[in-house]
């Protein structure tokens, strides 16, 4: 990698040394342009469905590809708090379960499933915590998870330490007591290569702006194709329905030819099941490009192997 010409191309580091991507990520000139670019557009033309569907699916498909999972097991969505809220809302939860987390997973992370107990879903939380190393060794894990877990939900990187949890060895723990694995990569995409097939994790949730480099107000939630059955959406918006306008246009059918059907809720047979109301375009044009922007220069990292 040329590392003085990918410092060009992110503005910032002419003027500083940035060391907040833990925090926000300042953008690269591909994403400062493709927003500028979309909000010309809108000001000289206004409202453009049939543009900016695709970009939608085209930020997907991309996201799919930099963690090695198919396009039909990605939803789009605002933020990691929404996936991981979707997620919770749809487990069919074990009678007198538990739930397995760690304090240094992000707080969201945490509350969650607290709430989940106090509405009577689950029986209990156990809430892992840090050793003197400020880490959770891999044998609490083992003990804490047993026959009547529910879920276990990990951060792959800590915010607070950095602390990078062995995902693969907690997955595998978690799957010979059939519980579900949900995985935050916040943290740790954009610092080191993820694949969440070869993680095994059943759902990975990631937003955008950290050290992806793109905007707040877009992220992306997987779920393995094969859990997606098993998952009972609670609520539903109008782009996680099956006849969707982007399955419409997938379809290359009148995106408002024919009537909503308003008489039952039929939830998407893929991913989009999660996707709820209208996306912010605007983020998920700048979403694309930074997924754009970092799958160009791991190919060419991987390229120069």
């Amino acid at each position: 990698m040329n590392i003085d010409l990918v410092r060009k191309e992110i503005p910032v580091t002419s003027r500083r040394a940035y060391f907040d991507n833990a925090g926000t990520g300042p953008p690269s000139i591909n994403v400062l342009n493709a927003i500028h670019e979309y909000l010309a557009d809108w000001r000289d033309y206004g409202e453009n469905w049939e543009e900016w569907l695709p970009i939608i699916i085209d930020s997907r498909r991309l996201f799919a590809k930099i963690i090695g999972v198919g396009l039909e097991e990605v939803a789009s969505v605002p933020n990691v708090s929404s996936a991981l809220t979707a997620l919770a809302s749809s487990i069919k939860y074990k009678p007198n379960g538990n739930i397995v987390i760690s304090e240094l997973n992000f707080p969201t992370n945490i509350y969650l499933w607290h709430l989940q107990k106090k509405h009577g879903r689950t029986s209990e939380v156990r809430l892992l915590r840090k050793d003197q190393n400020g880490v959770v060794p891999l044998d609490e894990w083992e003990k804490a998870i047993d026959d009547d877990t529910s879920v276990v939900s990990v951060d792959y990187v800590s915010w607070t330490n950095g602390c990078r949890e062995k995902i693969r060895e907690i997955t595998k723990i978690a799957h010979e007591h059939n519980a579900f694995v949900i995985a935050d990569s916040f943290h740790g995409l954009g610092v080191f290569p993820i694949n969440a097939k070869q993680d095994g994790v059943d759902a990975l949730a990631c937003g955008m702006y950290k050290w992806m480099q793109g905007p707040h107000g877009a992220a992306y939630l997987y779920t393995h194709r094969d859990k997606l059955d098993e998952l009972d959406p609670n609520y539903i918006g109008w782009h996680g329905v099956e006849d969707s306008v982007v399955r419409r246009l997938s379809k290359q059918e009148d995106l408002f030819g024919k009537p909503f059907n308003i008489d039952d809720a039929e939830p998407a047979l893929d991913a989009t099941r999660f996707e709820g109301g209208s996306w912010g375009v605007v983020s998920i044009v700048g979403a694309k490009a930074a997924l754009e922007y970092a799958l160009k220069h791991d190919q060419q990292d991987s390229s120069m192997v």
